[in-house]
């Protein structure tokens, strides 16, 4: 069973085209990680804009590129959050448990 779940992926894709899913998969990650940090770092200076959100400082980090921001605090907190949700959960198995069913969350008490 433990050899089932750890292949599974491998099974899934022919032999031929292995390295460049891999390539692919990576990519995403990457084009993925990196949309969630800029849609943060927007809302926050739009929160902060409007005066819902504590004064955060704010850098702008291209000066012909208008809207391209950079928050430290914040980069700092999403950090330490997914070092939470990494170390939290353990391993792999225990995460993709938890993206199916409500259920998976109750093993980070165990």
């Amino acid at each position: 069973m433990e050899s089932d779940y750890q292949i599974c992926f491998y099974v899934s894709i022919p032999e031929k085209l292995r390295w460049s899913v891999l390539v692919i998969v990576v990519l995403a990650a990457v084009v993925g990680s990196q949309a969630i940090i800029t849609g943060t770092f927007s809302i926050i200076k739009q929160f902060s804009t409007l005066g819902c959100f504590s004064r955060v400082k704010i850098l702008h980090t291209s000066s012909t590129i208008h809207g391209q921001i950079y928050i430290p605090e914040i980069n700092w907190t999403l950090m330490l959050l997914c070092l939470d949700v990494t170390i939290g959960f353990r391993d792999t198995r225990r995460m993709g448990n938890a993206a199916e069913t409500p259920e998976g969350w109750e093993m980070l008490q165990v």
